[in-house]
């Protein structure tokens, strides 16, 4: 997406949306390529998904069935979240 619709999708002002997609891009998470005088973004949503995992697994106290409940609140399909550890499953369901 252009960073305009970004913005508008979000309801997040110009400037604020120009530091974070900054951020992202620094981190890798996003990509921009610029296509005449837009600069298109996309995420790098397998990485996200390693995030997302390593997150769950290694920041939740070591105990990522503490995270189960968060991925209720996720919009994302289960199916495109990575799999828990095999105890915090359980609690997941």
């Amino acid at each position: 997406m252009v960073a305009g619709e970004i913005a508008e999708h979000l309801d997040v002002p110009p400037a604020n949306l120009s530091f974070h997609l900054k951020v992202l891009t620094q981190a890798r998470l996003v990509t921009v390529e610029q296509q005449g005088r837009f600069q298109r973004y996309r995420a790098d949503i397998p990485l996200m998904l390693d995030l997302i995992a390593y997150l769950t697994e290694e920041c939740c106290s070591g105990s990522p069935e503490q995270c189960a409940g968060l991925r209720t609140a996720s919009r994302c399909a289960e199916e495109l979240l990575p799999p828990l550890s095999r105890s915090a499953a359980k609690v997941a369901r």
